[in-house]
């Protein structure tokens, strides 16, 4: 999948978007009070008196997702009379890196947040931690595990836009049909429900599958690692700890499910499915739980698909109550180019983002879940499909990260390797995990 797809992923589904009545507060200062006044800028320094100085912020969005982000800018324009921001879509990432690096990027921009180990360390992103202090900015209305998404060897890079984790929908007809009045709450339950919903052809061919390997046990697994209590890395990522009970649970599930059905009945399954496609088996019928976020829903209403569906927390382990409510947190970002001409301007314009009004709408048009309480608190979030049933989920204490290091792209690297040979029965789970156990921790070194 490509970047500008994996984007279109985590914010998804947007309808036409009139984003009005913004807050007029100047600077969006997410609650705080008495922010020092910013210094002046490299970029301010000559400009004359009385006229605005720029503040250039690329995107990665098209589309409704830019119009919507546009209108934001409007709107940070005409509530003060310091800045202007001037926008501008550059849905390639690579460009702007290397604009960045050279000089010549923007001064505010926006990723994922598993570019800021590599960002940090390659001097494309600004720490923001100097700016925080300075204006005393309350980071407290933050998810924790989101901020957290931003951190990298003790500091802070970038800010999250949303809260990206994995939540279980359920087909509540096909689980009625199985005699089941209620989602699976523990592992067990998930595993044995899966297999008495799952459907099989007279020639081995799935017709209703009941795991959430679709749309890819790739996905799956870490939604489910996680889901079940896991944590791959103390929380200084120092120390490995992927080998834990949580873990091996989902390595083996994924397995015995593979051997159970069929390896390659699986994949034709995967195969003849397109994601958030008129063939995707979950709004077709023939997908009975499925792991994915919420633009599901938003996706469901937006194009009137009939599948009476219901929405659940991932279960939990077996045994393991204290893991409820358990998940693996991503999000889409903005940081300060390290090269910035304008930080102050782009960070005045970052607050303002972030205030709860603006993002509160730039989120819920797009069926994302907005990284701050202040903003899941606004009216437009109520405008959000589904996100009554949603929005409590992001409060667990049980959501967690996978915390930031130097060799973050190889570990994930050699585990998508390793898993990808259990995945296809090519090597047990014990096989698999002796394996990782060894060529993860090198990572840490």
């Amino acid at each position: 999948m490509s970047e500008k797809q994996s984007r279109k992923a985590s914010l998804l589904l947007v309808v036409v978007i009139m984003v009005a009545g913004l807050l007029s507060a100047c600077g969006g200062d997410n609650g705080n009070k008495g922010s020092a006044s910013p210094s002046s800028s490299a970029s301010e320094s000559g400009k004359p008196a009385g006229e605005k100085s720029k503040v250039s912020v690329w995107y990665l969005w098209g589309g409704a997702e830019g119009e919507a982000l546009e209108q934001i800018i409007k709107d940070f324009n005409a509530s003060q009379d310091k800045y202007t921001v001037e926008g501008l879509s550059v849905p390639d990432e690579q460009k702007i890196k290397v604009a960045i690096a050279g000089g010549n990027g923007p001064d505010l921009t926006d990723s994922f947040d598993w570019v800021v180990p590599q960002y940090a360390q390659q001097g494309i992103a600004l720490p923001l931690d100097d700016l925080i202090a300075r204006d005393g900015y309350d980071l407290s209305d933050f998810v924790p595990a989101a901020l957290d998404s931003g951190k990298f060897e003790g500091k802070l890079y970038s800010l999250p836009l949303n809260v990206n984790f994995s939540i279980m929908y359920y087909n509540k007809k096909l689980l009625a049909d199985a005699g089941y009045s209620e989602p699976p709450k523990t592992s067990k339950e998930l595993y044995d429900m899966a297999v008495k919903m799952t459907k099989v052809n007279g020639d081995g061919s799935i017709d209703v599958i009941g795991y959430p390997s679709y749309p890819s046990e790739k996905y799956l697994f870490n939604a489910l690692a996680y889901g079940l209590g896991s944590s791959y890395l103390s929380e200084d990522a120092k120390e490995l700890t992927f080998n834990n009970e949580s873990t091996k649970a989902a390595m083996q599930m994924i397995y015995d499910y593979n051997t159970q059905f069929g390896v390659d009945n699986i994949r034709q399954l995967q195969a003849a499915g397109k994601w958030l496609d008129p063939t995707d088996p979950f709004l077709t019928g023939k997908q009975a739980i499925r792991f994915d976020g919420p633009w599901l829903s938003a996706h469901i209403k937006n194009k009137n698909i009939d599948v009476d569906y219901g929405i659940a927390a991932l279960p939990y382990l077996d045994g393991k109550p204290e893991t409820a409510g358990g998940g693996l947190v991503s999000s889409s970002i903005f940081y300060i180019a390290k090269t910035s001409k304008n930080v102050d301007g782009a960070w005045e314009f970052m607050k303002y983002l972030y205030s709860p009004e603006p993002l509160a709408k730039f989120m819920s048009l797009m069926g994302n879940i907005p990284a701050t309480k202040g903003a899941m608190a606004q009216p437009a979030m109520k405008d959000m499909v589904d996100s009554e049933l949603i929005m409590p989920l992001t409060e667990s204490p049980n959501l967690k990260s996978i915390p930031h290091f130097a060799k973050r792209s190889d570990f994930d690297k050699v585990l998508e390797e390793e898993l990808e040979l259990m995945y296809n029965l090519k090597q047990t789970p014990d096989e698999t995990m002796s394996a990782l156990e060894g060529k993860l921790a090198e990572f840490l070194k």
